[in-house]
């Protein structure tokens, strides 16, 4: 790990940690004794021997981004970490959503690059706030091994045709606000909502098995938009239900960020995506609202009951699945 430091407080052992900020500590080949001080504000990026400016910890790896991520802390000691990077910012193993600023809590780690490990530590907020310099950055691909999920309303298109659009758009807003915070408290990266649909996603290589993680939380999301169809404050569409379904499936994909001056969203290639959004349009009353692929069965199989649904073809693809309605939790 090759870390420049020169451009904020730097290394003091923890013995001497009578201080105000917040300190991120490294974790991995360096040991934890590589404590780095920051105030209000801090933006980690690539180095380069030009760009030592007040306020930046620069990381001497081709993989990070010029401008990688910024965490910033509010008036009330919370820290903030902002993902601006193309190859992505990682919070105890799960990818963060560009340009959304996600909490960072005590004792998390910060997965930066190749190898940097950051974990936060500290006390309540100085009032100091260090400047940041722009820089561009550089686009980075990776292909990695994740299980999508897919949510979608149904009969969503007479819901249009039927009810004022301006009271649909605001119960669309709150449903999906609420399932947008129950995907990242279960270890899911929200990725976008396309229309009337959500599209997340969990990693290998984040904390648990990423499959069984996203079958759980289809099983917790179909629980919520129970509860949120239930109340008028949230879904107030009268007379017209609010149902959704599900679809999951796993395969490789490559992810990537996109957008000008910094990655403003992220984007997404594999047949597992297309699949997902498919085999979602199945589901049915008969099939149950969440159809999973046979990939992603087979591997969370122990931990959950699966109805077999025989053979598909989903639209587009050439050959017949077998595809799976997920029931229930063994456990």
């Amino acid at each position: 790990m090759d870390v420049s430091s020169t451009t904020l407080t730097s290394y003091l052992p923890p013995e001497v940690m009578e201080y105000p900020g917040k300190w991120l500590v490294a974790e991995g080949e360096s040991g934890p004794e590589d404590v780095f001080l920051f105030f209000n504000r801090v933006e980690i990026g690539r180095f380069h021997e030009k760009r030592q400016l007040p306020g930046m910890l620069l990381v001497n790896d081709q993989t990070v981004s010029s401008r990688h991520c910024v965490i910033t802390q509010d008036p009330d000691g919370r820290c903030l970490v902002r993902d601006m990077s193309r190859n992505g910012t990682r919070v105890d193993g799960r990818r963060l959503t560009p340009n959304l600023s996600t909490e960072l809590e005590l004792g998390q780690v910060l997965s930066i690059g190749r190898t940097l490990r950051l974990r936060l530590d500290g006390r309540p907020p100085a009032e100091l706030t260090l400047e940041a310099a722009d820089s561009a950055t550089q686009g980075f691909a990776e292909r990695t091994l994740v299980t999508v999920l897919v949510g979608d309303i149904r009969n969503y298109t007479t819901l249009v045709r039927m009810v004022d659009s301006a009271e649909l758009q605001e119960s669309m807003t709150r449903v999906f606000s609420r399932l947008e915070a129950e995907v990242q408290s279960l270890g899911g990266t929200l990725k976008e909502f396309q229309g009337d649909a959500l599209f997340a996603f969990w990693e290998k290589g984040s904390n648990g098995c990423h499959a069984t993680q996203a079958c759980q939380a289809a099983l917790d999301l179909k629980k919520t938009v129970a509860r949120l169809a239930a109340d008028p404050s949230v879904w107030c569409v009268g007379g017209t239900p609010l149902q959704m379904d599900f679809a999951l499936t796993t395969g490789l994909v490559t992810i990537s960020g996109y957008g000008n001056g910094g990655a403003m969203s992220l984007s997404m290639v594999g047949e597992s995506v297309v699949l997902a959004f498919r085999i979602e349009k199945l589901a049915n009353k008969k099939t149950g609202p969440i159809i999973v692929c046979p990939i992603t069965r087979k591997i969370a199989d122990e931990a959950f009951r699966f109805k077999d649904l025989g053979m598909h073809q989903p639209k587009g693809f050439d050959e017949e699945q077998n595809l799976y309605a997920l029931v229930k939790a063994k456990r």
